[in-house]
């Protein structure tokens, strides 16, 4: 077998991007519309199941009467939050041996941030990559390794926080073995991560078996993209790498924590940190369905559901919910709005700088 550099990114944009031969027809815009389908008819369905338990006029009365240091307090912590991320996707980067900034990348999170609340499907991954690749040259297949690595973070400690929410309020039911689950599972992942990390070329090795009945020029493109992506995930192989991205995680999600839990005080909510952490946990992995943009419906009836679990009273557990989406989605949609022209800077005629 030929070997083939991690750091080869010779041919990145044409694993990318590749033209359509004239002779096929292109089938991207079905695959979109599917994407598109599944998404709308996801919302649609939940939507339709909270609004089925929603007051919407006493719902914003409660919210127009949150007090001012509740809303200042849970902007604060959003915007630790996203610095942290920023920081822990240096951290990312740097373990795959490429320099970059916390500074730099903010605004690229910002914005790719953004674009997922707008686009379902998680579309604004490839805006992060895109940015990434203009600003720092890094191949695609690297970058799309640090984001993979980022949601495996993420599901760790979001499955911590549900099993330890759990167990500190004394549940045994269903979010418990919730927890429990996506504790395994998330075990796993950093496990089979780490192997990879640890031994690339028997990564590239499985991978380059596996593709060999494919054309040669598809069979070098997956190789190259193997090898990219897990140079990407190179934090899971140095101890000290490891812990760097490991405390920015649990830093990222305590931010995230605080904020449920001043909006939540903000409300005059009487729950303690167990009800909290579970509420944060739950929220967070319904934002995660790909299929939806924002979380919305999703996160809104999943978290209404967990927050009446928890005894929270009815006029003022829908509130909570939509409050608590809104600091989840709109300042980090309005930054990235604000900020598109240093994550793009040729958008605008702007020269790109590190």
């Amino acid at each position: 077998m030929s070997s083939i550099s991690g750091e080869d990114a010779r041919t990145e944009s044409e694993v990318v991007a590749t033209p359509v031969s004239p002779g096929r027809k292109p089938s991207g815009w079905r695959q979109t519309s599917l994407r598109l389908a599944v998404g709308g008819a996801v919302t649609a369905g939940f939507l339709w199941l909270f609004l089925r338990q929603a007051d919407l006029g006493e719902t914003w009365r409660e919210m127009r009467a949150l007090p001012g240091w509740s809303i200042a307090a849970a902007l604060g912590f959003v915007l630790a939050n996203a610095a942290f991320v920023a920081l822990r996707w240096r951290y990312l980067f740097a373990a795959a041996r490429y320099s970059t900034t916390a500074r730099g990348l903010f605004p690229i999170y910002c914005v790719g941030a953004a674009a997922n609340n707008i686009i379902p499907a998680r579309g604004g991954d490839l805006l992060r990559i895109g940015a990434a690749r203009q600003h720092y040259k890094i191949p695609a297949f690297v970058t799309a390794g640090t984001l993979f690595a980022e949601r495996l973070l993420d599901g760790v400690v979001l499955s911590v926080w549900i099993l330890m929410g759990a167990l500190m309020i004394g549940e045994t039911g269903p979010l418990l073995l919730a927890g429990v689950g996506l504790s395994a599972g998330t075990t796993v992942g950093v496990v089979l991560a780490a192997l990879m990390a640890a031994r690339p070329d028997a990564a590239e090795r499985f991978v380059w078996r596996a593709t060999g009945w494919l054309p040669e020029r598809w069979h070098m493109k997956i190789g190259r993209a193997t090898a990219n992506f897990v140079l990407g995930l190179g934090a899971f192989r140095q101890r000290r790498s490891l812990l760097r991205v490991a405390w920015t995680s649990v830093a990222i999600w305590l931010a995230d924590f605080g904020m449920y839990v001043v909006v939540g005080k903000g409300f005059g909510i009487d729950l303690g940190v167990g009800a909290y952490f579970l509420l944060e946990g739950v929220g967070n992995l319904a934002l995660g369905v790909p299929a939806t943009a924002a979380g919305l419906g999703s996160f809104d009836y999943l978290t209404l559901v967990s927050a009446q679990q928890l005894d929270v009273a009815e006029n003022l557990a829908t509130p909570y919910v939509l409050t608590v989406h809104a600091m989840v989605v709109l300042p980090v949609t309005i930054l990235g709005a604000i900020l598109l022209r240093n994550a793009f800077p040729r958008l605008l005629g702007r020269s790109a700088t590190p």
